[in-house]
């Protein structure tokens, strides 16, 4: 398993080394022991069983912890293109902690289904207090996704308000 992934999900979703234990139904101290093993070549070897398990409690499939990170290196250019982050850890900070900057910059990138995967239905209920943040050719296709979305969250519509009788 390519650790780097498992490090950016943590920090992504908050959790600490006793939620993966728990997540992967595995020890704690077999989650150190991944981390410690994976410090300088970042791949471990791990339980088939173990990645299936934190895969399914993440939501997430399988296969995405055995992909190399260098995979990820289109989506590095297009989050730090302009430098507004130093690195992927500064985006992926700002992210979780739902900064407009970098949470506009993650749902250009990524779209609304795999941003509110990582992030959930906030990514929904904000849209319209970020996406003046979003390049206008790609904000113009959220726009016209963003009704699909917010009516798979139930949000309450601006246009179907009672009607008051006097």
């Amino acid at each position: 398993m390519y650790l780097q992934n498992v490090k950016n999900i943590c920090e992504i979703r908050g959790l600490n080394y006793a939620d993966l234990s728990r997540l992967a139904n595995v020890s704690r101290a077999t989650v150190t022991k991944w981390f410690n093993q994976g410090g300088k070549k970042d791949w471990v070897n791990i339980e088939t069983a173990s990645i299936i398990h934190l895969a399914n409690a993440l939501n997430i499939p399988a296969y995405f912890f055995l992909q190399n990170r260098s995979l990820l290196s289109h989506y590095q250019t297009a989050f730090l293109w302009d430098s507004l982050y130093p690195n992927m850890e500064a985006f992926v900070k700002a992210a979780r902690e739902f900064r407009f900057p970098a949470i506009a910059r993650l749902v250009q990138v990524c779209g609304f289904h795999e941003s509110q995967t990582l992030l959930g239905k906030k990514i929904i209920l904000e849209f319209d207090r970020y996406k003046k943040l979003i390049k206008p050719a790609r904000r113009k296709q959220l726009e016209i996704l963003w009704p699909l979305y917010a009516s798979q969250i139930h949000l309450p519509s601006h246009t179907s308000r009672k009607k008051v009788h006097h």
